[in-house]
């Protein structure tokens, strides 16, 4: 029997082991027989077994070499070509490698440490796949699913609410993992969609804006912008967007927030 290689706290690894979630974010994610599905650390294949036994085609994305060759030995053999494992960095990845396997399904259980990253990394590529169903710290689901006015609203919170349909789905306990985590894990959902619900002229500047606006998280929105824009375009921009002098960041919308970037 082979042993399978410990997790590494430098990369952050906590392996999904409970068969039973890994079956329930296959449902979740709507997986189907003769699904595209690219998996996002497999490491030691729970999850991508279930993703096999709906019948889909997996492509899994892992960084930890010695986790690659555990696969490689052990579920590959049974998988046959319905299962590719790649060694690459998701960061790094270039996503149009897949464009003729496009359109897929995006799974993963993702490294808590690298988890923002990796959604600010996929904005850019919505047009390759249909749905991206990943489990994540709770904290950091919150923040991608907060609403005006919530402590957690913030950059990431309108950076996938201008390009998904964002979707809650359920909390998974520490004791799913080996080892397990100090923190509860969140189930979610992100769906492309076809434009955005208030688009912008110049997408970078919307970007530049909100992190601006989120710089100092204290101060309201008036003052994080007013050392950046004359305080003339500044007011009427907060009047054409009816935004109050005194609205901090959090307060103010997605529309809000996109009709100042088309006005500054």
């Amino acid at each position: 029997m082979t042993i399978r290689p410990a997790a590494k706290k430098s990369l952050g690894q906590n392996f999904l082991v409970d068969p039973s979630y890994c079956d329930r974010i296959t449902r979740f994610a709507g997986i189907e027989p003769l699904d595209h599905v690219v998996e996002i650390g497999p490491g030691t294949g729970a999850l991508t077994s279930s993703l096999l036994r709906c019948g889909a085609s997996v492509f899994a994305i892992e960084f930890d070499r010695e986790m690659v060759d555990y696969l490689n030995r052990e579920l590959l053999p049974g998988a046959g070509p319905d299962l590719t494992i790649h060694f690459a960095d998701v960061l790094r990845f270039d996503w149009m490698d897949l464009s003729a396997w496009s359109p897929f399904k995006i799974v993963g259980n993702l490294p808590y440490n690298i988890a923002t990253r990796i959604v600010r990394d996929l904005a850019s590529f919505t047009s390759l796949f249909e749905s991206f169903s990943f489990m994540v710290q709770k904290e950091v689901a919150q923040r991608i699913l907060a609403r005006p006015g919530n402590k957690d609203y913030g950059f990431l919170t309108l950076l996938a609410e201008y390009h998904f349909t964002r979707l809650p789905g359920f909390d998974v306990p520490p004791g799913a993992f080996r080892p397990s985590p100090k923190v509860t894990s969140h189930v979610m959902k992100l769906v492309p969609r076809s434009e955005p619900p208030d688009p912008v002229g110049d997408y970078q500047e919307f970007v530049s804006l909100v992190a601006r606006a989120f710089a100092q998280r204290r101060k309201t929105l008036w003052n994080n912008l007013a050392g950046r824009v004359g305080r003339e375009r500044l007011t009427e921009a907060f009047e054409k967007a009816g935004i109050g002098r005194n609205k901090r960041p959090e307060e103010v919308s997605l529309s809000q927030y996109s009709c100042l970037a088309r006005v500054l």
